[in-house]
């Protein structure tokens, strides 16, 4: 919901101010629970080039980090009949479940709440080719790595913080010789050169008849995020784990398909990934091999504490049914992992798979110009997840908008992903100046 102003047609967006309300007390909570937002979205589509740029900050009154910053997209666009050479940030829709499901493989997600769907791009050269009437390629490649830009992690006076409850956090304590001792950190920090010089390539190849499509990809590329590995030791004293986190730059293969048919107004998306965080491609493409280079793959062993890092394979079977109308919109999802999952929920530095047998329901409705809803509900059969997502945005005048929402999980099992975040019910409030 936005207003445009005629002098600046092709530019919106907003000022806002938010907070939210705990439900119920985490064992871990942070104080940044208000803060102030702006976005700006500009976009001039043309017939032979477009430019797109679309950013937003967040400052935060409370917390250990001040400002989050977020580029969904920036690029240059040129067109031809057939063609489209994209040059910057753009996202990447060659897995078009894995928006819905959060997962942030192909693209990163942005992070700013724990539920929200919203995706960063992939930074380089895009370039389209159709091959004929129903044949086209994609291809995408670059040299430059930019990770997930959300709400992070750091480290200050030996304590890991974040802005964001939704971020996971290593352990603040560990056992030692039966007393808890607590854990102080440092950090590693690679040079910039070491994580932005990074390169990327892939392939799509799509074939599409009148209401339906299907299509097969291939890409490698940076993780959406850093890695961070550690070592670790007892200080002199006995008292205090010292532990070192070092960030590196993890390369993985990710591969699928997907097929889509059309029913009338009902639209039907079949999809399969595969994550691959272990593949090595080539010699041009010299990264870091968990698996070979001892050097970066640090781990931490004794009778007393244990730092090592896992990297499981991991692949998705996916299907969306989809019916979209002028006034509402309603989704049935299901997601399966199809690849077996070693990490725990308390893995030091690595994160468990979101989900196992999923079901996922999503209605939007714009019951008036000015008024529109969002309810979203989410049940993992094997672990016993349920997810439940409430939103409503009012237009109060064509500047001024209000939305508020709430966000509810509950997660029985210690080893499911969604377990770190279960004491975070939230009720949150937001109200946005538009322009």
């Amino acid at each position: 919901m936005c207003f445009i102003s005629p002098v600046f047609a092709n530019l919106k967006g907003g000022l806002s101010f938010e907070t939210f309300q705990r439900l119920n007390t985490p064992n871990k909570k942070t104080k940044a629970v208000e803060w102030a937002g702006f976005s700006l979205d500009y976009r001039d589509i043309g017939r032979s080039s477009s430019v797109v740029a679309e950013g937003s900050l967040r400052y935060y009154f409370n917390g250990p980090q001040s400002l989050n910053y977020s580029v969904p997209e920036m690029y240059y666009s040129s067109k031809s009949s057939d063609s489209d050479l994209v040059l910057g940030r753009k996202i990447v829709d060659w897995s078009p479940n894995e928006k819905y499901w959060l997962l942030g493989n192909l693209n990163p997600r942005q992070g700013y709440t724990l539920l929200s769907s919203k995706q960063e791009g992939l930074t380089g050269l895009h370039y389209t080719q159709e091959l004929n009437k129903s044949i086209s390629v994609d291809i995408f490649f670059s040299y430059l790595y930019v990770p997930a830009m959300g709400a992070g992690i750091d480290i200050k006076d030996g304590k890991v913080v974040s802005n964001a409850e939704w971020v996971r956090l290593p352990p603040e304590k560990t056992i030692v010789l039966d007393q808890e001792v607590p854990i102080y950190y440092t950090m590693n920090r690679p040079a910039n050169s070491d994580v932005v010089f990074q390169k990327s390539l892939g392939a799509n190849l799509e074939y599409d008849w009148k209401g339906g499509a299907v299509s097969a990809y291939g890409i490698y590329k940076p993780e959406s995020t850093l890695r961070s590995n550690a070592d670790a030791s007892l200080s002199s004293t006995g008292d205090v784990v010292l532990a070192s986190a070092n960030p590196v730059v993890n390369h993985h293969l990710m591969y699928g398909f997907s097929a889509s048919q059309k029913f009338g107004d009902v639209k039907t998306i079949f999809g399969f990934d595969v994550t691959d965080p272990n593949a090595k491609l080539g010699d041009d493409f010299d990264v870091l091999n968990p698996l070979d280079l001892k050097e970066y793959d640090k781990k931490f062993e004794s009778e007393y504490f244990t730092i090592r890092p896992n990297y499981d394979k991991e692949s998705y079977a996916s299907l969306t049914v989809l019916l979209e109308r002028n006034f509402y919109t309603l989704s049935l999802n299901y997601i399966q992992l199809t690849s077996d999952n070693t990490r725990g929920s308390d893995d030091f530095f690595s994160e468990t798979v979101k989900w196992k047998k999923t079901l996922g329901g999503m209605a939007k409705v714009m019951w008036t110009e000015k008024f529109i809803t969002l309810a979203d509900y989410r049940y993992d059969f094997d672990r016993k997840d349920t997810i439940l997502r409430l939103e409503a945005d009012y237009l109060v005048t064509r500047n001024l908008a209000t939305r508020i929402g709430i966000e509810l999980l509950k997660s029985p099992m210690d080893d499911s992903y969604w377990s770190a975040y279960r004491a975070n019910d939230t009720a949150y409030l937001s109200l946005n100046y538009l322009f």
